[in-house]
């Protein structure tokens, strides 16, 4: 298993997850900087936090969708791929079928000739 193809592949959840850590960094350094009462600060720490939090929740029902499109696009190469395949098994069966057929006949016919000229 290839592991940048896992680093490719958990880069949007550490996106998430640093943006929140950094969300919550600047908020604390804001609460000590502010000029702002201890209320009116918190307040601001409070709505920021919420901002991140449905930022969050909307970059995870994104990846979301995002998965389930592809899962959706695998599922349909999928079975595009079986029925290709189902497709090329059944015109070889087929074909396999009338060459045995034509080699029945061709030992027939060449059973018959040499009967009949044994016969002669």
């Amino acid at each position: 298993m290839d592991n940048g193809d896992n680093a490719d592949r958990r880069g949007g959840g550490g996106f998430v997850a640093g943006f929140v850590v950094g969300a919550i960094v600047g908020a604390a350094f804001a609460m000590m900087l502010a000029p702002q009462t201890g209320e009116e600060t918190r307040d601001i720490v409070w709505g920021k936090a919420r901002e991140a939090g449905n930022l969050a929740a909307d970059a995870t029902g994104d990846l979301r969708e995002r998965v389930n499109t592809v899962a959706s696009d695998l599922q349909s190469t999928a079975t595009s791929f079986y029925e290709r395949g189902r497709a090329v098994v059944d015109s070889a069966r087929s074909t396999v079928g009338a060459a045995a057929d034509e080699a029945r006949t061709a030992a027939d016919r060449t059973r018959e000739n040499l009967s009949n000229s044994e016969a002669t």
